[in-house]
């Protein structure tokens, strides 16, 4: 079955344009050599466009190209067994606009905030990055992960509170 009859809107170009920012900063937060991101980046595309007859429709959009991204971070880091970005790398980007605004309140705060997320369980610290550095939906964070957008749900409502816990108890 053609992918490109079914779904006309899919152009190579448009499909960049939408999700390329999203994933390059889902790396960027991850990876800490520059180069390597873009690398990353590049080759999910590569994948995405090889692969792009092969999308059926089935599932949402961003949420296979989020999994063609996971996957290649998670073959990425067994590769080079690296260690997420250093906290002055990360508060130098620009991600902090998809964050919840009430930890935007000043630059401390949210290096204090993304501190408290590296202590959450690995599928905790996978939502809130899903969900607040690739803005994605419960539902796309779901098919990426593998999980049911249920579990998903319950997993961003612990990590936030336990988040909000840690920040009250960082600001006493």
């Amino acid at each position: 079955m053609n992918t490109a009859l079914l779904y006309p809107q899919l152009n190579h170009q448009q499909i960049y344009e939408e999700y390329s920012a999203k994933i390059y900063r889902y790396f960027r937060y991850r990876v800490k050599n520059v180069w390597d991101v873009e690398d990353l980046t590049t080759t999910v595309f590569i994948k995405v466009y090889s692969k792009l007859e092969q999308y059926d429709g089935r599932h949402p959009f961003g949420a296979w190209i989020f999994r063609i991204a996971h996957n290649a971070l998670i073959d990425y880091m067994r590769k080079k067994r690296e260690c997420p970005v250093d906290q002055e790398t990360f508060s130098a980007m620009k991600a902090t606009d998809d964050l919840p605004e009430e930890c935007l309140m000043t630059q401390e705060s949210t290096d204090v905030l993304w501190q408290k997320v590296h202590t959450l369980t690995a599928d905790q610290r996978n939502v809130i990055q899903l969900r607040y550095l690739a803005d994605l939906r419960m539902n796309e964070i779901a098919e990426i992960l593998g999980k049911t957008e249920a579990s998903v749900k319950i997993l961003h409502f612990r990590g936030i509170k336990k988040l909000q816990q840690m920040m009250k108890a960082a600001q006493a």
